[in-house]
């Protein structure tokens, strides 16, 4: 499977789980960010890898305040 790359231009939400409940921490801008190279199709979440901990963001977030790393 393919994997995208992004570096955050803007500081974005991402959520992940920490004892049982979800926990929301901004991503810093200029962060370098990776997807499974999912389609982002719609308003959903994600899953990405940040420092090497397993994240979610909003697909929104990732079209508008993220650019691709080629």
């Amino acid at each position: 499977m393919s994997q995208d790359t992004y570096r955050i231009t803007s500081p974005a939400l991402a959520l992940f789980v920490k004892d049982g409940a979800y926990v929301s921490q901004m991503v810093p801008k200029g962060t370098i960010v990776t997807t499974d190279g999912a389609t982002f199709n719609g308003d959903k979440l994600v899953d990405v890898l940040w420092d090497g901990r397993a994240v979610m963001m909003f697909t929104q977030d990732l079209r508008s305040r993220a650019e691709k790393v080629e």
